[in-house]
């Protein structure tokens, strides 16, 4: 028997031909792992295919070995394949995600992490309604349920009953959170609330322990895994059902080594295993609600908070002719807030203290070194620890205020504002006030993240300033008020997407206010209080702002009436990666003349980390026959180019 074997070692879709080893186990499997010798090393490889004839001109191998017996499903195979072809990704780079967490004689798993004890939180009327209408749509096959609920309206612990059910019956599932900080709080919910201690499993965790999960699931051990995007990449034996908590929220697509919707793969792998998937969110995605919308999605929906207070009150205050940074009205709510010993969240999503600095004498503005972007000021409160970044390549330098142009001294000026610039100002018009800062540099740093999270439940701080990381499933029981700046740019930004996501972030991070025992309020500052996205958040006229960006989004065939594919070309040489975005354009136009072509033109950021980048854009109307052709040649693109080429399906980020 000849084996067609698939290894993790060269980026293609190539697969190569072995004999079958003369071991003493059963006969070997499709979906079976072993050791090869590959270019004279040893290699894992992956059982694709058998063939009791073919007609080869060269000798060939045995295998060397099985590997612990360990068998990827079929449903592995079909999901990989499926991800390859669809998102232009070499086969072998998708099977080296699912080899990831694999370690050879890794050892047992500890006992400790099952189901602890038989708790069944408690539902109320609407939770129960819920649960009844997915249970009704039929547990068993393939279903995607869109399951929306208004912030604090208990989605986890519908869907926590429906995981109960699942692991009673001996199957596994998946519960993906698009952070890993906050995979702790989702676990801590299910043990408090159901007595199931899940495994968390993320890139962050040790590779031993990311090892003993792997063999857990892969052997049907372990039943269930609360996890980020690589757990979408455990090789599971017997799913039952994937959750998608969030699912709109921008970090489960990933953007590097692989590019990939970790959402859009966890519907493939769920279509696969022929079993539910609950897209959960305050704010679906509009391919969500679109899929909804057409019946392809079933839609179940929460309207209500757990405890009965209303939503939140929201106010628009028109900053036009003003120069502050916070408003009147919201130092007036924390004013208020600080006499009744509420707290107070203020929004703005930008990190560090400014966006750039700029010479008061030249007009010298500071850059990245290795990219074409300005250099973010840090930690400008503690002057001796201040320290521009580049918020691309991660280039860190100590901050002088010095001009390297003009070669003077104290003639920077900082433009746009930040979180810590925003602390500064709160801290002027209320010194002793209790602040804190919630966004991803405040919490590089071991136990921050435990640390604020602990002095924001205790009520230690009196304000949270944070970025969009705030507004990504918290309870904070004691938040009154929510103040939201700056949110013109996202409203603006070159981005078809800007309504969708500024719509987001709005119902996101208002949905932290007045959780608990008291209603709360936001206010919103804006230079636009007429844009229609405003007026939709301030009416909480949800089903009518997917209507309408619907609408907009069919006028001009945008997705999902269309798909995007994003080439980008990366070089050392400038000229070398326009040379072969242009010849990347000329071939496509050659072998596809109704496709439409965008650019090339340079990146937003056109250099970072040293590297240049040139873009095209094409977009493929749904009744396009010819997607799948265009799909295989943009794939052998990756494999015979010297140039870096990047194709990113579906692409979310367009710098």
């Amino acid at each position: 028997m000849i084996l067609e074997i698939l290894v993790s070692s060269t980026p293609t879709d190539k697969t190569f031909f072995y004999k079958e080893c003369s071991c003493k186990t059963d006969q070997t499997v499709v979906g079976q792992l072993v050791k090869v010798k590959f270019r004279n090393k040893s290699q894992v490889g992956l059982i694709l295919r058998k063939h009791k004839h073919l007609k080869l001109n060269f000798k060939l191998l045995k295998v060397s070995y099985l590997l612990e017996e360990i068998i990827f499903t079929e449903e592995i195979i079909k999901s990989m394949t499926f991800l390859s072809n669809y998102s232009c990704i070499p086969l072998s780079l998708i099977f080296k995600q699912f080899m990831s967490g694999y370690i050879a004689n890794v050892g047992a798993f500890d006992e400790n992490f099952k189901i602890l004890n038989k708790l069944s939180a408690k539902l109320n009327i609407e939770q129960s309604r819920a649960l009844k209408e997915i249970k009704n749509i039929n547990l068993e096959g393939f279903k995607v349920i869109n399951f929306h609920g208004v912030t604090g309206s208990g989605k986890t612990r519908v869907y926590m009953k429906i995981v109960q059910k699942k692991l009673e019956t001996g199957m596994q599932c998946l519960i993906l959170v698009p952070e890993i900080i906050l995979t702790k709080d989702w676990v801590t919910e299910i043990r408090n609330d159901f007595g199931i201690c899940p495994q968390i499993f993320h890139s962050s965790e040790s590779k031993k322990k990311r090892a003993k999960i792997w063999k857990s699931v892969v052997s049907g051990e372990t039943v269930l895994i609360v996890g980020t995007r690589s757990a979408l990449f455990l090789p599971f034996k017997n799913l039952g059902l994937i959750v998608v908590d969030e699912e709109q929220d921008q970090s489960y697509k990933q953007e590097d080594k692989i590019i990939f919707n970790t959402r859009d793969f966890a519907i493939v792998r769920a279509k696969n295993s022929s079993c539910q998937i609950l897209l959960c969110s305050a704010t679906p995605s509009l391919e969500t609600n679109y899929n909804s919308l057409i019946n392809r999605f079933h839609k179940v929906s929460l309207t209500k908070r757990i405890n009965a207070i209303p939503l939140p009150e929201i106010k628009v205050v028109d900053m036009r002719g003003q120069k502050k940074i916070i408003s009147d009205e919201i130092e007036k709510s924390i004013e208020e807030n600080l006499k009744q010993n509420v707290q107070t969240i203020i929004y703005i999503n930008k990190r560090g203290y400014t966006s750039f600095v700029i010479c008061g004498n030249c007009g010298f503005v500071k850059y990245c070194k290795n990219c074409s972007a300005t250099m973010v000021l840090h930690n400008f409160k503690k002057k001796s620890l201040a320290y521009f970044l580049c918020h691309q390549c991660s280039l860190k330098e100590k901050f002088s205020n010095y001009c390297e142009n003009c070669n003077n001294n104290n003639f920077l000026r900082f433009s746009g504002t930040g979180v810590e610039k925003v602390e500064e100002e709160i801290k002027k018009k209320f010194p002793k006030i209790k602040t804190t800062i919630l966004s991803s540099d405040f919490l590089k740093k071991t136990g921050n993240y435990e640390k604020i999270l602990k002095e924001i439940s205790t009520e230690k701080v009196d304000l949270i300033i944070g970025t969009q990381l705030i507004s990504k499933g918290h309870n904070f029981p004691n938040i009154k008020t929510v103040g939201i700046l700056n949110i013109d740019y996202l409203l603006n930004d070159f981005d078809f997407r800007s309504n969708e996501k500024a719509f987001q972030q709005i119902m996101q991070v208002s949905g932290r206010a007045g959780r608990k025992k008291i209603r709360g309020n936001v206010i919103i500052q804006t230079y636009q209080p007429q844009h229609p996205v405003i007026k939709f958040c301030k009416d909480y006229k949800i089903e009518e702002f997917y209507n309408w960006e619907i609408n907009l989004r069919k006028k001009t065939n945008q997705p999902p009436f269309s798909n995007f594919i994003s080439i980008i070309t990366s070089s050392k040489s400038k000229q070398n990666a326009s040379k072969e975005i242009e010849k990347i354009k000329f071939d496509l136009k050659k072998n596809f003349n109704q496709l439409v072509i965008y650019g090339p033109a340079p990146s937003l950021i056109e250099k970072k980390n040293n590297l240049y980048r040139f873009r095209l854009l094409l977009k493929l109307l749904k009744n396009y026959k010819s997607q799948a052709q265009v799909k295989k040649f943009l794939k052998s693109l990756l494999s015979t180019n010297k140039t870096r080429v990047f194709i990113d399906v579906d692409p979310i980020n367009f710098l």
